[in-house]
């Protein structure tokens, strides 16, 4: 299925929004502090493959993620610009997505913050619509955000993480672990997919599943 697939049947004004802003939503968004609600999904991903990796291979039933530099999926190729075309490529293998890991650092403008988790929201919303199943990624930069990720997700889904952030210092592991234990109480989730070293951080009860760094150049050394 081709992009131009994706979009047959729509209106000219659903086209212009997808191509252009993949937004035409705004009394859902209103809903739900400004962010669209994802409904999510139950399943368990065994394999993970880096978006940028998922022309060239793919696996039925694995999930695509972007725990990467920004760069690597992101720009003119980037999934952002080019939804539909990945949109295209996941339906036709078969595979799911996590949902878009915008970088969301503490010190950066909490504006940019806010726009990159509206970016990964859209883009799962749009997946979604779409019949791809998604995973939530669960983002935030500080504390009130830490209390807003929750906002228009369900509750017993899976979800997922990177702690590449947690990984700078001890203080940051222990920060890093309140927040996530204080979103799960909410969220409850089924599990929580965790990209990157779960050593430093206290989950609480959560149930994690692990994919460290390099799980999927282990994987398709394998396969």
């Amino acid at each position: 299925m081709t992009g131009g697939e994706c979009l047959s049947g729509l209106s000219r004004k659903e086209q212009y929004w997808i191509r252009n802003f993949k937004w035409d939503i705004a009394s859902e968004c209103k809903r739900y502090g400004g962010f669209p609600p994802l409904e999510g999904c139950d399943i368990d991903p065994k394999v993970l493959i880096p978006i940028g990796e998922v022309e060239r291979n793919h696996w039925q039933g694995a999930f695509a993620h972007s725990f990467k530099d920004d760069y690597k999926f992101d720009g003119e190729d980037g999934v952002w610009r080019n939804t539909e075309r990945y949109v295209a490529m996941l339906l036709r293998w078969k595979m799911g997505a996590l949902g878009m890991d915008y970088s969301t650092y503490g010190d950066a403008h909490p504006e940019i913050c806010r726009w990159n988790r509206f970016r990964s929201r859209i883009i799962g919303y749009h997946f979604e619509k779409r019949g791809v199943p998604v995973i939530p990624t669960l983002v935030w930069w500080d504390d009130e955000s830490a209390d807003e990720a929750c906002i228009g997700l369900r509750k017993g889904r899976v979800y997922a993480v990177s702690t590449i952030s947690a990984a700078q210092s001890r203080d940051a592991s222990k920060l890093y672990g309140d927040r996530i234990r204080r979103i799960c109480s909410v969220l409850k989730p089924k599990v929580l997919i965790v990209y990157g070293s779960p050593a430093a951080i206290d989950w609480g009860n959560t149930n994690i599943h692990a994919f460290p760094n390099g799980t999927y150049d282990w994987t398709n050394l394998h396969r």
